[in-house]
Formats: structure tokens, C-alpha cells, sequence
């Protein structure tokens, strides 16, 4: 929890200007709190006040921030700092329109106005002290008849406090909704003038119960309008939840049940687990009585609406007093036949609204160019005012000559009307093959994806791989800002229709496979090609099936197979559901990602070829190794085994020497850990938690290169790894050591080192404390534990020390050389009576959890 001035370069979402003697430890600490229980992030300025001007820091912290807040206590005038601040944030206010909250604490607006009272008292103070700068008194004086006349709160109306920071935080979780929305969705054409419509159609603010359906035809914006209208009102309800891609996830694994749980999860904010009557009725009854803003975006039949609404709270009309549903969908039948109160069609852009939008796009600029006009005529009319279409012909057109257009132009007039799909695939057939086929894999399979883990399989296989935003440009896909890769429906659609259209009749001579019937049919018949490319099959959709020994000879040029159980499925109880006769014969030696859930043999098959495998996962499985004999994998980069019971050979650096990744979580039988773990040099992450049968870690074992290392739970685990390089995080939580060795201060690289639940553990060294690098240091429930060690060097990186459930009686004074401390847990320390004075000095410490 960053709560310092110490990050000068980040914007904020909320900066406090307020008299640190008046209200720091009281109603300013209270507000600062509320803000960041709400996730926002705010500057709060912890520094002694210093030097004649403004801090660089504060000023950078005021113009980064998208709402000011000003505390005006008793002696805020007299500080001027305070009033420096002031004036700084009134001139944001006016430059970039920056939102100014003003709060008059135990104040009337009057004294602040008028400069009469403790601030009359304050300038007589600044008149002799400033008597040669009249020009900044009178700034200041100015700024604070500016900033009283701004809407504000009164401390003396809003009673009791803790009602006064309440209001507070609401009303700026709402303008920050506001700020947010107004920012994602500037400059998309016509939206302003649906929203208010759809606005008009819920009514909010009125007592009565209303639901809304937004419907049309796909691309034409539904989901859009439906997110500005949740970012804009959705603060004023009890609940809420924004359910995107309801036809999508209901398809998955878990389906309807989880998507019940997660709409809860948003509604209630606490994780629900769904099941017996009491606990269901528990749950209806707590909606019932709320005010909940819903959006159910993209829902393709009744049944998805009927279970969710239904499942929740008895139907859609329960909902809690004021509570209002929206809906978005294409198909209108599902909105009448749920009698929702009303139902708005969107319509496709008109032609000046159209022609905006494509220019946006075809010339990056809010108008068309004249020589341009009639060829972008031609193109408005035939995406026919529908946005999507309008964005992707745009973003293809862009930057091509005139000739290009007419081409273009004239492959769609052969179309006797083209329809969207006609128009999105104009932009596809431009790209060359490799492009082509990262399209089509990003349609069929990774929407929703990680970019770094996509490009990891394909990283040699097209060149083009790396260079994902030439479909970013073509407006074919989207790479959130967390780096995830999502793709419109309907442009999913395309791309899987293309697939099928490579034989319409044949499944099995399709490039890639993803439906489970689809899938079905080609395994348990022995259709498979050397056409077929990828399956993904979702085992939560099939019965048992059974497999010829050599149902994947015909696929030798399968690249992926995945054999996988939804994310939210209930796997542990999940018997494998792929049975062969016999041991399979065959695998392509063109594989390069292998993900099998319940994989049934002990081995890889023995004529299997790994050169291509990058990324191998067999969760579940009854491998004991990964094969017999030697075997060169050379760009596997990613080994998963979890759950894997029969597991006992981490296969040889020689044999892998790029391994990056290794996961052995809760591989039971793993008797040890070879002492060729250090020749891995590419290992970043070693996981061996849960291994309950790991009795020790190989001494004297250097890593050369960055390693988190998790040895969490390996129960017969007594001693400290005696290990060195450039381990960065280090977790040996509940396993049974005894003492943390004063060598440990070797690991200079240490970031987090967690020692949960060791119920063995007594003491810990001084040694720990020279860990230069350590941020994170946790001990809870170490029920031995009854000392923390003097703090002889200054500690600047360790933010966060829990020591909840612990023995210990006291802390150090020396607790103080804990430079950046941000939070320390003492909760369930009975032992502990009295806390350091010394803990005043920490300037970072947001919060202390002692009870």
C-alpha cells in the first residue's frame, strides 16, 4: 500500500491537501482509509514540511491527480504550504479541469471566505512575515474565496464522522466512475445521444423495479452503450456487476452454476459457495433487500436469463427496491418473451455519424478528406452504419492509394449485398499466410489469452508471431492494457467460419478443431488428417470416449493438443475421460504444446520426438517420468506435472537445458531433488509445494540467474535450503524446519521470504535483517516464535511484515531502521502487551493490525 510521497512520477486518483497538526491522525487518517478500502489510489503527503516552496514531488502529485481534495481545518491558513498547494490546485482546476472537493472541517464556509476568524489570525501572521510579497498574500487570499464558493461538505451537517468520510467516498467513487467512463469511450461517435436514451428508458433514482433490453444487430455497439451506462450510474447502487460475454461463458466448463457464482461474487463481494437450501434462501434474501445495477451483456436464449435471475433471487422482478437490469442481446424473441420493461434497438450509425467513425480510423482524423469523399461514400455504404464494420474497413484502408480503395471497393461490389462478415473478411484476406494463421489460432483458441504465453508457442514457428500488431492495426484483435488478447465476437465468428468452410463436411480435414462434437467424432472415428493442426477439447463436455491406440497416426501435423478441464471445474474429483485399449502408439513430432489433463500412462509415448515441445502439462496425470531412454527437448521452456501422485524423475539439464518453468505442485511421491537442479540456467520458478515426501533440498546448490523457489507444504522438509545465487523469492510456509541460519543473509537478491505456519520455528537471526533487498517478510501462526532480532541496518525495501499468531513479546525499538514499512500485522499476538514508541517514525506505516 504505497501511501507515500515517494512515488512523484505516478498519477494519482485523489490528492489530500490538508493541516497535518489539525487532522493527520484523526479525520484526514479516516478519509485516507475509506479512499484506499475502495481501491483508490490517493497521495497522501507524510514529509515534514521543509524549504521556502513547494516540493517538485507535490507538485507532480497535484497535477497527476484527477480529483484534489482540501481539508479546511482551524490553522489550515496558517501553513504556507498548505496555501501554496491551494493555489496550485485551483490553477489545475482551471488548465485541465481537474475536479476540487473542498471539506470544511469544524469550519464555516464563511470564515474561509471571508478570511475572518483562525484565518484572520493566520494573515495577520503572514502580513509580518511576507510584508515584502503583498502579491502572494493577495493570491492566497483569492484562492481561498475561490475554493469556499466551490460545492463542497460541512462536517458540522454530515454527523457523525464516520457518516461524513461515508458520503465522501461515495460521491468520489462516482465522479472517478464519471472521469473514467468519459475518458475510455471519448471520441466514439453517437454515443451520447443512445446513452441518454437508454438513461431516459431506466429511470434511476425512482423506487419501482425496471429493466431494460439493448438490442441489435452484432458490432452495432451494444456492449459499449451498456458500459457507459454502468460506469455512470452504477456507484449509486448497494451492488453491482457488469456480466460480459454471457453466451461465451456459459459455453464453458462450469457454465451457468459458475457464472451464478460470479455475478454474486460481484454483487455480494465476498466468495460464495453455491448449494443447499439455507445457504441459497441465505442469499436471495440479502439481494432482495438491495438496491443491484446488472448488466447481463450478450445473452443468446432465454435459459441463461431464466437460471440466472431465477437461481439468485427467485426472478428477475425480486431484485431489491430501485434495482435495475440491463440486458444486451441480437436476438429480440429473448427480451419479449422475459417482459422486460422496455426494449431499445440500437440502429447502425447515420451517414454523418458513419462517416466520423470510419475517418477516424482511415485517416486518423474526425473528418474526410476531400479527394477521398466518394470513395469513402462507397465504404460507409457498405458497412451499412454498422461501427465494427465501420473500424475495421477504415483501419484496412488506411494509408493504401486511391487504387487500393477502387480494388477493395470493387471485390465488395461483386457481392450482390454484402453483409458484415463480407466486409470484416476484406481485411483478413490481405494478410499473408503467417498472419493469417495467428488470426485464425486467436479466433479458435487464445481469445482471452495471455500475449507472452501465446507468443512463447509460436515464437519460431511464424516470424510474424512477435509482431501482433499488425492485427492490432487492422482492428482484428485488442491487447488490453494487462496484456491480454481479446477479439470481438463477431470477428471470432469469421475466423472460425473460415475454418469451417475449409471442408464443410469433413471435420476431420479441418486445420483446427475446438468443438467437443466435432472433436468426438473425429477421435472415436479415426477421421484425423495430417490437415488437422490443433484440438482444444474441454473434457467437462464429453462422456468417456474411447481411442484406438494409434488415433492420432493420421495428425502428423499436429502442433497443439489440449486436453483440459475448465478453470473453475471441480478437477480433483474429475476421473480422466479419454480410455484407450492399449498404450498409444503415436504422437506428432511436430508437437509444440502438449496439455493433457489425466494424461493415463506413465510415460510419453516411446517413439515420440519432444525437438519442437515448448510448453508440456500433464496435471493429474500418472506420469512417473516423461520418458525412457534419452531424449533432446531442447525448446522446452515449461514443465507442469501438478498433481501428477506417481511422479519421481526431473528429467536432465541435458536433455532441457532451456527449462524456464518447472511445476511439481503436490507431487506426493517426488522423493528428492537432484543435485543437476542448479545446471538448469534458464530456471526462473522452481514449485514444490505439497511434495509431502521431499525430506530435503541439495546442499551447496549456486543459481546463477533470478528464482523464485516454493517449498511450501513439503511437511517432511526440516532444514533451511542451504543454497546461494540470486534467489528472489523464497517460501518454505508449513514445512517443518526448526531455524532460519544466519547464512541466510547470503540471498542478497531475496525480495519475499514466507515462513507461514512453521510450527517448529523459534528464532530468527539477526542475519535475516541484512537482506537488502527483502519487501515482503511473513510469519503468521510461527507458534514458537517469540522474538523479533534488532534491526541494526536501515531496512528501505521491506514493506510488509506479518507476524500475526505468533509467540512473540515484543518488538524491537530498532523497528525504526524499517525504512519503508507499510504494514505490519500483530493480530492474535497474545503475548505481545506494548508496541515500540519507535514505530511513530516510520513515515510510510499506513496501518498497524494489532487486535
Amino acid at each position: 500500500m504505497a501511501s507515500s510521497s515517494s512515488s512523484s512520477s505516478c498519477n494519482y486518483e485523489v490528492f489530500l491537501s490538508f493541516r497535518g497538526e489539525d487532522t493527520r491522525e484523526t479525520f484526514t487518517s479516516h478519509l485516507y482509509y475509506g479512499l484506499y478500502h475502495k481501491k483508490i489510489k490517493t497521495f497522501i503527503d507524510e514529509d515534514l514540511r521543509r524549504g521556502d516552496e513547494i516540493s517538485p514531488t507535490l507538485l507532480n502529485a497535484i497535477q497527476g491527480s484527477k480529483i484534489s481534495i482540501i481539508i479546511f481545518s482551524k490553522d489550515y491558513a496558517s501553513s504556507k504550504w498548505c496555501l501554496d498547494e491551494l493555489v496550485k490546485i485551483l490553477e489545475c482546476k482551471e488548465l485541465n479541469g481537474q475536479t476540487v472537493i473542498p471539506i470544511f472541517y469544524h469550519v464555516h464556509p464563511s470564515e474561509v471566505r471571508k478570511q475572518i476568524g483562525s484565518y484572520k489570525k493566520a494573515f495577520v501572521e503572514h502580513d509580518k512575515r511576507f510584508k515584502k510579497m503583498p502579491e502572494k498574500i493577495q493570491k492566497w487570499r483569492d484562492s481561498l474565496t475561490k475554493a469556499s464558493h466551490l460545492s463542497g461538505y460541512e462536517s458540522t451537517k454530515i454527523r457523525p464522522e464516520g457518516k461524513l468520510v461515508d458520503t465522501i467516498v461515495k460521491d468520489v467513487v462516482k465522479i472517478l466512475d464519471d472521469i473514467t467512463a468519459s475518458i475510455d469511450f471519448k471520441g466514439l461517435v453517437g454515443i451520447n445521444s443512445r446513452v441518454e436514451q437508454i438513461k431516459s428508458l431506466l429511470c434511476i433514482g425512482l423506487q419501482d423495479f425496471r429493466s431494460v433490453g439493448i438490442w441489435g444487430t452484432g458490432g452495432v455497439g451494444k456492449t459499449i452503450l451498456a458500459e457507459v451506462i454502468f460506469k455512470q450510474v452504477s456507484s449509486d447502487f448497494d451492488g453491482k456487476c457488469f456480466m460480459a460475454n454471457v453466451k461465451e461463458k456459459s459455453e464453458r466448463g462450469g457454465g451457468l452454476e459458475q457464472l451464478q457464482k460470479e455475478v454474486l461474487y460481484c454483487l455480494l463481494e465476498e466468495t460464495l459457495v453455491l448449494g443447499g437450501p439455507n445457504i441459497r434462501q441465505h442469499m436471495k434474501n440479502r439481494l432482495q433487500r438491495m438496491k443491484v445495477f446488472i448488466v447481463l451483456d450478450d445473452v443468446n436464449n432465454f435459459g441463461q436469463l431464466e437460471y440466472l435471475t431465477e437461481g439468485l433471487v427467485g426472478g428477475l422482478h425480486q431484485f431489491g427496491s430501485g434495482s435495475r437490469v440491463i440486458i444486451t442481446t441480437r436476438d429480440k424473441r429473448i427480451l419479449e418473451e422475459y417482459n422486460v420493461n422496455h426494449i431499445y434497438q440500437v440502429k447502425g450509425l447515420d451517414y454523418h455519424e458513419a462517416l466520423e467513425h470510419f475517418s477516424n480510423f482511415a485517416f486518423k482524423q474526425n473528418h474526410c478528406r476531400t479527394d477521398f469523399i466518394m470513395l469513402s461514400k462507397r465504404a460507409i455504404e457498405y458497412a451499412d452504419g454498422n461501427p465494427l464494420a465501420l473500424k475495421v474497413l477504415g483501419s484496412f484502408l488506411r494509408l493504401k492509394m486511391k487504387k487500393d480503395w477502387e480494388n477493395a471497393l470493387d471485390s465488395l461490389k461483386l457481392i450482390s449485398k454484402p453483409d458484415i462478415y463480407s466486409v470484416l473478411k476484406i481485411s483478413y484476406d490481405e494478410l499473408n499466410w503467417s498472419m493469417k494463421n495467428i488470426f485464425l489460432d486467436i479466433a479458435c483458441f487464445f481469445k482471452g489469452y495471455d500475449e507472452d504465453y501465446v507468443k512463447s508457442i509460436f515464437y519460431d514457428l511464424y516470424s510474424e508471431y512477435c509482431a501482433l500488431d499488425v492485427l492490432v492495426d487492422k482492428s482484428l484483435i485488442i491487447i488490453s492494457d494487462n496484456g491480454i488478447l481479446e477479439m470481438h465476437d463477431l470477428l471470432q465468428e469469421m475466423g472460425r467460419e473460415i475454418v469451417r468452410q475449409e471442408s464443410k463436411e469433413k471435420p476431420g480435414k479441418h486445420s483446427r478443431l475446438w468443438d467437443h462434437k466435432d472433436i468426438y467424432h473425429v477421435l472415436n472415428k479415426n477421421k484425423g488428417t495430417n490437415s488437422v493442426k490443433s484440438i482444444f477439447l474441454d473434457l467437462s463436455k464429453i462422456k468417456d470416449i474411447n481411442l484406438d491406440r494409434r488415433a492420432f497416426a493420421t495428425m502428423t501435423n499436429l502442433r497443439m493438443l489440449k486436453f483440459y478441464v475448465p478453470e473453475y471445474w471441480n478437477v480433483s474429483d474429475m476421473r480422466s475421460r479419454v480410455h484407450f485399449s492399449e498404450d498409444l502408439e503415436y504422437l506428432s513430432d511436430e508437437l509444440r504444446y502438449l496439455y493433457w489433463h489425466g494424461y493415463p500412462y506413465t510415460t510419453l509415448p516411446k517413439d515420440f520426438n519432444p525437438d519442437n515441445l515448448i510448453r508440456l502439462c500433464l496435471p493429474y496425470s500418472k506420469v512417473e517420468r516423461l520418458w525412457k531412454g534419452e531424449k533432446e527437448a531442447f525448446k522446452l521452456k515449461y514443465i507442469d506435472l501438478h498433481h501428477s501422485q506417481y511422479f519421481i524423475k526431473i528429467p536432465d539439464p541435458l536433455e532441457t537445458p532451456n527449462l524456464e518453468t518447472l511445476n511439481l505442485l503436490n507431487c506426493v511421491t517426488l522423493p528428492c531433488v537432484p543435485s543437476y537442479i542448479k545446471n538448469f540456467n534458464n530456471l526462473v520458478s522452481l514449485r514444490l509445494n505439497g511434495c509431502k515426501n521431499l525430506r530435503c533440498f541439495p546442499r551447496n546448490i549456486h543459481f546463477g540467474g533470478p528464482i523464485a523457489i516454493d517449498l511450501s507444504s513439503c511437511v517432511k522438509l526440516t532444514e533451511f535450503p542451504e543454497i546461494s545465487g540470486k534467489i528472489t523469492e523464497l517460501n518454505l510456509s508449513g514445512t517443518a524446519i526448526e531455524e532460519v541460519p544466519s547464512s541466510v543473509d547470503s540471498l542478497t537478491d531475496l525480495k519475499i521470504l514466507y515462513l507461514r505456519s512453521c510450527a517448529r520455528l523459534k528464532i530468527l537471526p539477526t542475519s535475516i535483517c541484512k537482506l537488502k533487498s527483502l519487501q515482503e517478510l511473513s510469519l503468521p501462526h510461527c507458534s514458537k516464535l517469540e522474538s523479533f532480532p534488532e534491526i541494526l541496518e536501515k531496512m528501505k525495501r521491506l514493506t510488509l511484515i506479518e507476524l500475526n499468531s505468533t509467540a512473540i513479546k515484543e518488538l524491537p525499538s530498532s523497528i525504526e531502521n524499517v525504512e519503508g514499512l507499510e504494514e505490519l500485522v500483530l493480530s492474535g499476538c497474545s503475548k505481545l502487551h506494548s508496541l515500540p514508541e519507535s514505530l511513530q517514525n516510520l513515515k510510510f506505516l499506513a496501518g498497524i493490525n494489532a487486535s
